[in-house]
């Protein structure tokens, strides 16, 4: 098997394929993890099951928000950094609609009054009247997490640049590289903004958009916040080396930021304002990460088809924001479609292609 993409969905697929039986697991990337081009060195962290409005999406989410533990029990050398979230991101009437959707669907999500933030968030400054507070949320090292898991999987990572994808009569049989030609009879793609142009060689058109996330690092502080805390203008959590990792408005687009460390200074300055601390908050560093969406914003998990509407063999995609949520449930499903054919209820409405053909084809 050949995994193209070396983040944190790509070692989801590689810690399920061998953990079905998959001896021979070859993951090539140009960005190996914990590199700063990848996704996944550039996220947040937060793992959460909100998707407001979007049933399908918020059941699928919750589901890896309930199997993150049971992975994270699987794999040794890690543990999340802390779990439950505070949100208070939208108008109170909004945000009290938004909890009572989620906890109909059966988030474990209620709504926290201004008496219990201050016991909960005791170095907070200006106390909101109420937040939501996600009671199983957890809080993640993305990078962390996917060294771990390529490490269990046991596979070979190579770096290199992956040109095309090769492909006769339907039948996908390996990659070509800037080096060589790379046969095997599963290409399962996990290349994040990379699909697009990977798929243009077999005659896939596949869209995907992208937006800049700004995230800052401070220098290790005193323990300042327990729990991941997002306002309407920021959102930002402490992490186990005691930084506090600091991003502006949820999900926010800094392309047209014309001072990103300008802007990343401010962010720290707008934090010291909301945080009970005589201190210094000192910048550590900044990344700049492109996240990889969806044109709808639903994962893209599943086989393909041609322009004709005939099913291509040998080739699996799986493309999402947030990696970080999804990544887990992907890779369990994925492969388990990969390996027999079935595909798994909570990814049946997250196909690649929206096509009849292919929908009946997924359903056979």
């Amino acid at each position: 098997m050949i995994i193209i993409g070396a983040g944190i969905v790509g070692a989801s697929f590689a810690y399920h394929a061998y953990k079905n039986g998959v001896d021979k697991i070859t993951v090539l990337s140009s960005h190996l993890p914990g590199d700063m081009n990848q996704a996944t060195s550039n996220t947040w962290g937060w793992v959460n099951g909100y998707a407001s409005n979007d049933k399908s999406y918020a059941n699928f989410r919750l589901a890896n928000l309930n199997y993150w533990p049971k992975l994270i029990n699987y794999i040794s050398n890690f543990n999340y950094t802390s779990k439950g979230a505070f949100i208070w991101d939208q108008g109170e009437k909004e945000l009290q609609k938004t909890i009572k959707q989620h906890q109909s669907w059966g988030q474990s999500v209620k709504i926290s009054t201004k008496s219990e933030l201050k016991k909960y968030l005791p170095n907070l400054n200006n106390i909101p009247t109420m937040a939501g507070f996600g009671v199983d949320d957890l809080a993640i090292d993305g990078v962390r997490a996917t060294k771990e898991l390529f490490k269990a999987s046991g596979s070979k990572i190579l770096k290199t640049n992956v040109k095309e994808i090769i492909c006769d009569s339907n039948n996908v049989s390996g990659v070509k590289t800037d080096d060589e030609i790379i046969n095997d009879n599963e290409v399962i793609l996990t290349a994040g903004l990379g699909a697009p142009k990977l798929l243009s060689t077999i005659n896939i058109p596949f869209e995907m958009h992208s937006s800049l996330g700004l995230l800052v690092y401070t220098k290790p502080l005193p323990q300042l916040l327990k729990y991941p805390i997002t306002g309407f203008d920021f959102h930002a959590r402490q992490d186990d080396k005691g930084r506090l990792i600091i991003g502006g408005k949820f999900d926010d687009d800094s392309s047209q930021e014309e001072n990103i460390k300008g802007a990343a200074k401010k962010l720290i300055q707008d934090m010291a304002t909301r945080l009970n601390y005589n201190g210094n908050m000192i910048l550590d560093h900044f990344t700049l990460g492109k996240r990889p969406l969806p044109v709808d914003g639903r994962p893209k998990i599943g086989r393909l088809v041609n322009k004709k509407g005939e099913k291509l063999n040998g080739i699996y995609l799986a493309v999402m924001h947030s990696g970080i949520t999804n990544a887990p449930l992907a890779g369990k499903f994925g492969i388990d479609e990969v390996l027999s054919g079935k595909r798994n209820n909570l990814i049946r409405n997250f196909s690649p292609q929206k096509t009849d053909t292919q929908e009946e084809f997924l359903n056979v």
